[in-house]
This record gives C-alpha cells, sequence and structure tokens, in this order.
C-alpha cells in the first residue's frame, strides 16, 4: 500500500500511525528507562526538612459579611487587593469593594466554596508537594527564601497564579478541573486542560525560575528565548524530578511522545527554514506562543515547540558539562549553550 502523503514529515502522513504506535512502546519505555536512572542519582535530603504554611485566604473570604468587613479584608490584605482587584488603581476602593461584596453574595459564591472543599480538602497533598519542591529548591540554593503560601478566590477576575521569591498566591477557582462549574471563559480548550490541581506546583516552580534565569536581554533570536524556556524546564526538572515531563511543559502524554519520536523532523525544519537565529516577532510567535498546533511543522506537533526544543538542548548541554544548577541559571550565553551542547537528535 503507498502513501502519496509527505512521507518526509511523519506528522503529517496517515499511514504512519501503525509505525508510529510501535515507536510510541519504545518511547514510553525509553522514557521510564531514562526516570529511573534520573530518580536513582537523586540528592540526598533527609537533613533538609521544609515547613510551608498556606494562608487560607479563601475560608477568609467566604466567611466575610457586609461591605464594611470586605473593605477591611482589603486594606488588611493589600497583597491579594492589589494583584487580584488591582485596588491601587481605582480613585475609589468602594469599586472593589462593591466588586468583591457582589461576588461573594452570588448564589454561585455557595457552588465554589463547596468544590473548592471537595476538590482541594484541606490542601494537605498541596502542601506536601510544596515542601518537597522547596526542600529539593533549598538543596539546590541553600540560602534561597521559602515563600508564604496562600490560597484565595478570585472570581477570575485577576491572575490565576502569582510567584515571587516571597510570596506564592493561589486562585484556585482557576484550578478546579474540567467538572467545576464555573470556568474561566477566555481561555481556549488546549489551555483550559491544564488548570488542573496537579499544574499548580509546576506551574509555581516555573515561574519561580524567572528570577533565577539570566539572560542577554539584547539578544532577540529565536535561540534566545529557546534556552531561556530550557533553562526554565530544566530547573524546573531538577526541583520536580519526580514530575511527569508532560506537567511540566504542559503537553499531553500522547503530545510528548509524539514531538520525542519525531524530534529529527522538528529540527530539520528549524534548520532549513533558518529560524534559530530568526529576529521577526511574528515569525517567532509561531513557534514560541500558545497555539494548538504548529501547522508549520505538522498537524500533530503541538505548540510552543520552540520551548520543548530548546528544553532538549539545556537537556544535551547538561550531559556533557558538569556544572551545578545554579551555574547554569547564570549562563546568559545561549549561543554558548547551543554551540556547546553540540544538539543533535538521534533517530530512535
Amino acid at each position: 500500500m503507498s502513501c502519496n502523503c509527505d512521507t518526509t514529515n511523519k506528522f503529517l502522513c496517515p499511514w504512519t500511525l501503525l509505525i508510529a504506535n510501535q515507536w510510541l512502546i519504545i518511547v514510553v519505555l525509553l522514557v521510564a528507562g531514562a526516570c529511573n536512572s534520573s530518580n536513582s542519582k537523586l540528592p540526598d535530603l533527609d537533613d533538609l526538612q521544609i515547613s510551608v504554611t498556606v494562608e487560607r485566604w479563601d475560608q477568609d473570604l467566604f466567611r466575610l459579611e457586609g461591605k464594611e468587613q470586605v473593605a477591611g479584608f482589603l486594606k488588611e490584605h493589600l497583597l491579594y487587593s492589589e494583584q487580584f482587584f488591582h485596588i491601587d488603581q481605582y480613585p475609589h476602593d468602594s469599586i472593589a469593594v462593591n466588586y468583591l461584596h457582589a461576588f461573594l453574595n452570588n448564589p454561585g459564591s455557595s457552588i465554589l466554596k463547596e468544590e473548592i472543599s471537595r476538590v482541594f480538602g484541606d490542601l494537605g497533598n498541596l502542601q506536601d508537594e510544596l515542601e518537597e519542591a522547596f526542600r529539593y529548591l533549598r538543596y539546590y540554593y541553600p540560602n534561597a527564601k521559602i515563600p508564604q503560601v496562600y490560597t484565595a478566590v478570585t472570581g477570575f477576575a485577576g491572575n490565576d497564579l502569582l510567584v515571587s521569591d516571597s510570596a506564592v498566591i493561589i486562585g484556585l477557582d482557576y484550578y478546579l478541573g474540567k467538572d467545576a462549574t464555573y470556568r474561566p471563559l477566555e481561555f481556549p480548550q488546549y489551555i483550559l486542560k491544564r488548570y488542573r490541581p496537579e499544574y499548580i506546583v509546576p506551574s509555581t516552580i516555573l515561574l519561580l525560575s524567572t528570577g533565577l534565569n539570566k539572560t542577554q536581554l539584547e539578544d532577540n533570536s529565536m535561540l534566545a528565548e529557546m534556552i531561556y524556556y530550557g533553562k526554565a524546564y530544566y530547573f524546573s526538572k531538577q526541583i520536580l524530578p519526580n514530575t511527569a515531563d508532560s506537567l511540566l511543559i504542559g503537553y499531553s502524554s500522547v503530545d510528548l511522545s509524539n514531538v520525542v519520536e519525531h524530534q529529527e523532523v522538528i529540527w530539520a525544519h528549524f534548520i532549513e527554514k533558518q529560524l534559530l537565529y530568526e529576529n521577526n516577532h511574528f515569525i517567532k510567535k509561531k513557534y514560541m506562543d500558545e497555539r494548538p498546533k504548529t501547522l508549520e511543522i505538522g498537524n500533530n506537533c503541538p505548540g510552543r515547540i520552540g520551548e520543548w526544543l530548546g528544553w532538549e538542548i539545556v537537556k544535551k548541554y547538561m550531559s556533557v558539562h558538569q556544572i551545578t544548577l545554579p551555574e547554569l541559571m547564570e549562563t546568559s550565553d545561549a549561543q554558548q549553550v547551543f554551540m556547546q551542547s553540540r544538539y543533535k537528535p538521534q533517530a530512535l
């Protein structure tokens, strides 16, 4: 049986599905083996004990009665009111007070309260995951501050997640999952699927890497962005070594296996189109920004493929350079990382 489609790009050829399924099994086994190998070399954290406290602003909010209590809460919790309700930008605090009071007295708030309790319980699992992550953070960065963690409800009026070296604020209403009664309407489905509880800690650590990730601001190339994100995902994997790569980068397991299997096709496209040193903003967006698919490569190639490829280059770089995680994050020269990685995907 012949295939009339472009056989140079397996993303586009339906007759390769049977072969791809066989390769998928091999890829899964290889990935599992790599994970087991990596886990056998995990650092010893027995002497590193971290205690994370979670302040439940969400519960405090649901207990408020009347506008006077709402106004008092917003004044007392400026971090919340400024970051989520931008109260500092309003000419009168009453705008935020009226909005939050109306939100809390909407019948839907009772449903939201029940669903937060059902999905997150006492936040024990989330607290354990954060403590484990911050133990690894303290291992690699002994002087790192452990941020205070707050949980909140936002009514989808503010950010889903705010992270700094001193505070982590989690909008729990964003992360209730696909069965939630209320979900943010502005997100397409391919992004919305990542708003589940298991994505909270990986997203937190990825954002936390921002303050540690050095880059050359004058370098506007695609490669610079790729390496920046590659370092961020590599950092996240070291801090969360037992977390699936699919959760770290936000791909489905099928998408991740697909790009691993077709990495030669992806790399060939970047080389043939001379994308590494591309400075055009609109071209870079096609490979770096949120999209359901990178159609320029193939119908089954997920968006943000440049981020994934940057991660692969950084992994290769770290496999041939015996440097620490902080040293990697301090390395700002993307060209250096790329050239010294000698990255070239191998056929599986």
